[in-house]
């Protein structure tokens, strides 16, 4: 496709009537009233060195104001510039008060319920599906409630002997449980307790920014990796059809990256480049379906 030429912005915000050639209103205006009052100064019944020097000045005021420019700003808009930062603030003193405002305060209401909703885990894969994600069902598993073990209070006998105190004590601790229950035996330290094998879930993966699956068909999102399984960043992700590049992109501080818009059916080529890496190529076929994230890993 080729290249069209756009015209140039221009800045209508600042557009300003001009009155007389180039001279605007304002410009108008500032050289007007700087010669009145000079006429006015002129004619007040004031002595010479009052009177002269004050009229030059409010000539050269209304002539700087209107027609000479500072740093591509006018006198005026200096003058009041300086006036206001005589006058502001230069130093700014913090002081605690015992009032708390009401956005510092802390809400003291009732929490409302919320129901946590467990994510699934997310696996990184190239390929297609056409089914949509299945919905989370809000039946929560029973719990178990939890085992309360209740304490067990030794009255103390009546005083004895103390003949009767140097009695060992694993007879003591035979004196209080004694009941029609026989002691039961302890476990063998060898028996091993029986787990059940859950899928192994590499740590690695599960702490991977993995994005989410994205809801528009042909929408392609991902995570670039190191040969390590790291997180890589910076990394161009180029996306050819027939031979010309058809969307281009860069991997974020995560490693993800993303195309916002969809693409159209076909099949597609992504290449990936960054310096110091090399990655393989591979081609994907687009038929309208949602794509899951693709992982880009260097080797």
């Amino acid at each position: 496709m080729a290249i069209q030429q756009h015209p140039l912005p221009q800045d209508i915000s600042s557009y300003r009537f001009r009155l007389i050639g180039d001279m605007t209103i304002k410009q108008f205006a500032s050289l007007g009233v700087s010669i009145v009052l000079a006429i006015v100064v002129y004619s007040l019944p004031l002595p010479f060195f009052f009177k002269y020097p004050l009229s030059f000045i409010f000539i050269v005021l209304g002539v700087g104001m209107a027609f000479i420019p500072v740093q591509g700003r006018s006198l005026d808009v200096w003058i009041i510039a300086f006036i206001r930062s005589i006058y502001s603030p230069t130093q700014y003193v913090w002081k605690k008060s015992k009032e708390v405002s009401e956005d510092m305060s802390l809400s003291t209401g009732p929490l409302i319920g919320t129901q946590a909703v467990s994510n699934a885990r997310i696996e990184l894969s190239t390929g297609t599906t056409a089914t949509p994600p299945e919905p989370i069902t809000n039946n929560p598993e029973p719990i178990t409630p939890p085992v309360s073990i209740t304490p067990v209070i030794i009255t103390p006998n009546a005083p004895l002997p103390e003949s009767v105190m140097t009695t060992p004590a694993s007879v003591i601790s035979t004196d209080l449980s004694a009941d029609s229950t026989p002691a039961s035996t302890p476990m063998p330290a060898t028996q091993e307790p029986t787990t059940n094998n859950p899928e192994p879930i590499t740590p690695q993966i599960a702490q991977l920014p993995i994005p989410f699956t994205p809801t528009t068909p042909n929408t392609l999102v991902g995570l670039t990796l190191t040969p390590e399984g790291k997180i890589l960043d910076g990394v161009l992700v180029e996306i050819q059809h027939n031979g010309l590049t058809s969307r281009a992109t860069k991997s974020n501080k995560l490693g993800q990256f993303m195309f916002a818009r969809p693409l159209e059916n076909g099949l597609y080529q992504i290449l990936a480049e960054k310096e110091g890496f090399s990655f393989s190529p591979y081609s994907l076929d687009l038929s309208g379906a949602i794509i899951r994230p693709l992982k880009i890993q260097a080797i």
